[in-house]
């Protein structure tokens, strides 16, 4: 039982990894916790991070990246009401005590981002150990894991669908 939810979870993640290759990403089918009907339409700030093996902490520059992204969510123009997270707090095989590397990571993440105003109760955070299907190669040539994800979502009164017409909300532009 517990290889298939292992399974399940790098499924998940690989998807979630996936996401913004293949839709510029919000997602206009999420209002106030009700899931609507899908659209070709979504707009989502995505960020990931690598952290050095063993640590927790992240750097001043994603400290930036992260208070930035959450700036520019805030200015999504109503119904969008709020902001929801979900953090991907990884650990990576390779390095030790996997069970308290994702629960601090995730902690920290989720801290700073009540500190930029985010409540609680729009931040979910999923632990997730990460095999070598995570490794990703840098443009430098070496491999490298991106222990922290975040992706940040508005919460609508009613429906977000008004975005997908809307020039004044910007969607992520891969870099």
């Amino acid at each position: 039982m517990g290889g298939g939810l292992n399974s399940w979870r790098v499924a998940l993640v690989f998807a979630i990894a996936l996401s913004p290759f293949f839709c510029d990403v919000a997602y206009a089918y999420r209002s106030e916790g009700k899931v609507m009907a899908p659209t070709t339409c979504r707009f989502l700030k995505s960020m990931e991070f690598e952290l050095p093996f063993n640590t927790t902490s992240l750097s001043n520059e994603n400290l930036q990246e992260i208070e930035m992204a959450v700036k520019d969510a805030k200015k999504w123009p109503p119904p969008a009401i709020g902001i929801q997270a979900t953090v991907t707090a990884g650990a990576y095989i390779g390095e030790h005590d996997l069970d308290v590397l994702q629960k601090n990571r995730g902690e920290a993440v989720e801290a700073y981002l009540r500190k930029l105003g985010i409540p609680s109760e729009n931040i979910y955070v999923d632990p997730v150990i990460m095999t070598d299907d995570f490794l990703v190669k840098r443009t430098d040539g070496e491999l490298a894991v991106r222990q922290v994800e975040i992706e940040l979502a508005p919460i609508c009164k009613g429906s977000c669908q008004w975005m997908c017409g809307d020039p004044r909300p910007k969607q992520d532009e891969e870099e």
